[in-house]
Formats: structure tokens, C-alpha cells, sequence
């Protein structure tokens, strides 16, 4: 049985804000990882994972999450695409597991951490590209 997840119904279409707000965020995570900016390419990819995620999610379930804890993302991610989702969820785990540290602790993150994290964010934006229609 699948867990009750606290959803919003968005209409389908809609695959493309969030979309073109992960690969904006996906921009400024290479801008940062280039300049040295440890910190800032990491919250960069968690803001693409979580926007990459509301694409993929809007596109095939109608409903974006609304959980207050990002990490339920990876299970809605696999109730609505099934199996296909598991690699592609540990990718988002992967980040979201340092979003706390990112955005909220006391210590910065160093450049291998950085360098991790937007390596499976970058992984997990090309499965969402391949997952949703070509745009022109």
C-alpha cells in the first residue's frame, strides 16, 4: 500500500515552468561550481532536484508535493513513474540528503561535497529530460 503524500493538483502542462526553473537553477549550479562557490552549487542543485522533480511529477500524475520535508519527493517520484524512478530517485536522495547541511548549518560545504552533489543533480535533470516530451 502506498503512503497517503500531501499533494496539489496542478495542471499537466504546467511540466514546463518547473522545468525551465531546474534547468535555470542547473545554470547557476555550474556557474557556482566554476567560480568556487562550494555552497552555492549545492543549494543549486537541490533547488534543481526539487524543480526537476516537479516536472516529471506534474507531467505524468497531475499533482506536485507540497510535504514540508523534500525527501518524500523520492516516494511520490515512484508511486507515480513506478520502477523506472528508483535509480533516478537516489540521485535526488543523494542531494537531498545535504540540504540541511547547505542551507542551514554552521559548517560550509567543501568543493568534493559540491562536486557531488551537482554530478547527481546533472544525472538526475538528464533522466527527467528523457522522461518528458522534446520541446521544439
Amino acid at each position: 500500500m502506498t503512503k497517503k503524500r500531501k499533494t496539489r493538483v496542478v495542471d499537466k502542462n504546467q511540466y514546463r515552468a518547473f522545468l525551465a526553473k531546474a534547468k535555470d537553477f542547473s545554470s547557476m549550479m555550474d556557474m557556482s561550481l566554476r567560480e568556487g562557490k562550494w555552497n552555492s552549487a549545492g543549494l543549486q542543485a537541490v533547488h534543481t532536484v526539487i524543480s526537476a522533480s516537479d516536472a516529471v511529477i506534474v507531467y505524468y500524475g497531475g499533482v506536485r508535493s507540497v510535504e514540508l520535508d523534500h525527501r518524500e519527493v523520492v516516494g511520490l517520484l515512484q508511486d507515480i513513474i513506478g520502477e523506472k524512478a528508483s535509480t533516478a530517485g537516489r540521485h535526488v536522495s543523494r542531494v537531498i540528503a545535504k540540504k540541511n547541511l547547505v542551507e542551514y548549518e554552521e559548517r560550509h560545504i567543501i568543493q568534493a561535497e559540491a562536486r557531488d552533489m551537482v554530478e547527481h543533480a546533472k544525472r538526475f535533470l538528464d533522466w527527467v529530460a528523457g522522461m518528458l516530451p522534446k520541446e521544439d
